[in-house]
């Protein structure tokens, strides 16, 4: 058997120390990809954060961890079907339900759009947990505690003004643990079916209320017209009978005298016998 030189025994221990390094730099080399940050911890303490690139971390001493960056839409809404990045995914019931200033439950699905501005902070105060632990439960607490200070008629009619305070109270709130809220956006609500109910027989009533108005504003036009159309015929006959009296003053004798004469043709009426032809008192004068 062929003895191995002491030469060749450390040519191989070389190869494989080369072998092992190869591995290890290879094995702690790590690429950063845009929109994504390296976390990078020293013996469990955060030192450092890494953009994006090619890096190399120590064997051993450090640890890496990866956090996105970029622009992320959370969905607070029913279960179904939605798109993120390269997959599709099935999300679960995130919808909030919250109670309005007059004790109605309204259900809400929503959307807010969340950056991360400071990476460093926000993993020393949630460890990558931020999402369980901190977004979801604070978008809730601060959307049910806008939506309590509102009836629910004012939820509807003043949906983009609450919509606004939410938004603000989100950022003011999120900007402490380098977190940057872009849009909060209310995408569909639902009352309980008590309240539904109640909308209806509302409108309902209403419904009622406005025909009898118009009812009664008709019955009151109509009453008006007649007293209009009575006021005139006593006009008229009153404004006849003052002509009447005026005319039944005018007719003297003389006047009829008049009319007689002026209706008279001229021809004497034809009389047999000895009866006398009688003319006009005012023709024998």
């Amino acid at each position: 058997m062929q003895k191995i030189s002491k030469k060749e025994i450390n040519s191989i221990l070389i190869s494989i120390l080369i072998i092992v390094i190869a591995a290890i730099f290879y094995a702690n080399t790590y690429t950063v990809v845009t929109g994504e940050v390296a976390i990078i911890s020293d013996f469990g303490k955060v030192s450092k954060v890494e953009l994006a690139g090619i890096h190399f971390k120590i064997p051993f001493v450090q640890e890496k961890v990866n956090l996105e960056t970029r622009e992320r839409t959370y969905l607070f809404t029913k279960p179904g079907y939605f798109r993120t990045f390269d997959k599709v995914e099935i999300d679960t019931d995130n919808s909030i339900t919250v109670s309005t200033k007059d004790i109605q439950s309204v259900n809400i699905e929503l959307t807010v759009q969340i950056s991360v501005t400071d990476p460093m902070m926000l993993y020393k105060s949630f460890r990558g947990m931020h999402e369980e632990r901190f977004i979801r439960p604070r978008v809730r607490e601060i959307v049910q505690a806008t939506i309590a200070k509102y009836t629910i008629e004012e939820f509807i009619s003043k949906r983009t003004e609450i919509s606004a305070i939410i938004y603000n109270n989100l950022k003011d709130d999120f900007k402490e643990y380098g977190l940057s809220v872009s849009n909060i956006s209310i995408v569909n609500h639902d009352f309980s079916d008590e309240y539904e109910q109640a909308i209806e027989q509302k409108k309902v009533a209403e419904q009622a209320v406005e025909k009898a108005k118009a009812e009664q504003e008709k019955l009151a036009v109509e009453a008006a017209n007649r007293v209009k159309l009575a006021e005139f015929k006593l006009k008229e006959k009153t404004l006849q009978a003052e002509a009447n009296l005026v005319e039944s003053k005018s007719l003297t004798p003389q006047f009829l005298e008049k009319m007689k004469i002026e209706k008279w043709d001229g021809v004497l009426p034809k009389v047999q016998g000895d009866t006398k032809t009688i003319l006009p008192e005012s023709l024998l004068k």
